[in-house]
């Protein structure tokens, strides 16, 4: 960053020489968001057609949504045509919500079939498929694990510790004790945004496999039938056979499911570094090197996959110019975007008189699009944020009380615990002493239904202490 461009941060930092720094503060960000978000797409688009030269995968959305990259970062990279650039940006936004979409329907998959990963691994112990001569002590074990949760001095490490050892441990809670525990966090959002409160209850719905997305039925048919099966089990009375067999299944499913999603999640940082290039770029007044080594990359991966060929060799050439360069864009644009929602928030009769008010609103847009956060919300930031008052937070223990009770009504108590188990991994740590964490660990081992699953959950909490 040239000393210049550090002033004219400094000085809206102090709230100095406001209208003169807004359009070359826009200037700096929008160049540097260009760089960086054409040396991502470079990046990415190129990993992405090795893989697919290596292991092909015929889903055809796949293909649609890569054929609508190749023309799009052909017209906005190589050919400079702006010309369509609202409506083509629409289109894109479209795509990007489709993979999310999908996306939703895969997690709430993943969070479902977890589940029965968590009935299955303590049914394990029943068959003689383990070694018998494992004896394990409650009250010893307990102080085992209560070592390990407060072996950090970390208060987070502790706590997230805790969390998964609640999630795997037993539950022996009743259903009004859960529910108490969800109204407990719940509070805890009062007078924060409503849409902290929103999230928070999708993640609750989505861990506890409640959730079920517009297409969960229809866009994966072989998962929805996989789901079926493990729901219409009856795991009271399942053999060894059976259970290796449903084990086996559930690793077969989870490993295809893997596989689709790392698919998708490298397409959406594509499709967000492209949606940040047709942005950025019209703001942009002249290309640095950075941009035009991505661009070179871009246009040997773009002949790549029209010729169907391997990528020339020029781009391995053109990533070594580049070695170091996403490194300090960031560290650039860390300096630099720290102004941004303050000026967007707090400037806006200033924007307005400028004629600057879309050109930062797209630089909002284009922050969240290379944030790591890569399906994140891409609605406007609310100026004035709607914050969650008592009744908020009492609706929405209402409508998750009233899911998880029909769910309870219809299922069996293993499904149940298992449920609650996944929202407890969750929720805030709701213990109010260390005291408590001890009983409440001593108390799950101790009633555990037999030494089978005693034996389960030591295998497991092993497994976790050990990592």
């Amino acid at each position: 960053m040239q000393k210049q461009e550090r002033l004219v941060i400094k000085q809206l930092g102090g709230k100095q020489n406001i209208r003169e720094n807004l359009p070359k503060y826009a200037g700096i960000l929008s160049r540097d968001y260009m760089g960086y978000a054409l040396i991502q797409l470079a990046m990415n688009l190129y990993t992405f057609q090795e893989r697919r030269e290596e292991n092909s995968n015929p889903d055809p959305f796949l293909s649609e949504v890569l054929d609508q990259i190749q023309k799009w970062t052909g017209y906005y990279v190589l050919d400079k045509r702006y010309g369509n650039r609202e409506e083509e940006r629409k289109q894109l936004h479209s795509v990007r919500n489709r993979i999310i979409a999908k996306m939703r329907v895969l997690t709430s998959y993943t969070d479902a079939l977890e589940l029965y990963e968590y009935i299955l691994n303590r049914l394990e112990y029943s068959y003689d498929i383990v070694d018998e001569d494992m004896v394990v002590d409650p009250e010893a074990y307990s102080k085992q694990i209560f070592q390990y949760l407060f072996q950090d001095a970390d208060k987070m490490v502790i706590n997230s510790k805790i969390q998964m050892a609640v999630s795997q441990l037993p539950v022996r809670i009743t259903k009004n004790r859960f529910y108490d525990i969800l109204n407990e966090s719940l509070k805890i959002y009062t007078g924060s945004e409503c849409s902290s409160v929103d999230d928070f209850v999708e993640t609750i719905r989505s861990c506890s496999g409640l959730y079920r997305p517009e297409g969960f039925e229809t866009e994966y048919p072989e998962l929805f039938e996989t789901l079926r099966d493990f729901e219409e089990l009856d795991y009271g009375s399942l053999s060894q056979a059976d259970w290796q067999r449903y084990s086996d299944k559930l690793s077969e499913t989870a490993c295809y499911i893997e596989e689709i999603v790392s698919d998708y999640l490298m397409l959406e940082e594509i499709v967000n570094a492209l949606y940040a290039v047709m942005t950025a770029c019209v703001y942009v007044q002249e290309e640095t090197k950075e941009m035009g080594y991505a661009g070179k990359i871009l246009e040997c991966v773009l002949e790549a996959m029209a010729d169907q060929t391997p990528v020339s060799e020029l781009a391995e050439d053109c990533f070594f110019a580049l070695e170091g360069a996403p490194e300090a864009l960031t560290g650039q644009l860390m300096q630099e975007e720290g102004l941004l929602f303050d000026i967007w928030s707090g400037e806006q009769d200033a924007l307005k008189e400028l004629e600057l008010a879309e050109e930062y609103a797209d630089l909002n847009l284009i922050s969240k699009l290379l944030s790591t956060s890569i399906f994140i919300d891409l609605k406007p930031d609310a100026l004035v944020p709607e914050l969650a008052d008592s009744r908020y937070i009492d609706q929405a223990r209402d409508r998750l009380v009233d899911e998880f009770s029909r769910s309870f009504a219809a299922h069996d108590k293993r499904v149940n615990r298992a449920r609650m188990a996944m929202v407890l991994g969750q929720v805030p740590v709701f213990f109010n002493s260390q005291q408590e964490i001890a009983e409440y660990l001593t108390y799950a081992l101790e009633h555990c239904n037999n030494n089978s699953e005693l034996k389960a959950v030591a295998a497991i909490m092993d497994e976790m202490m050990e990592e």
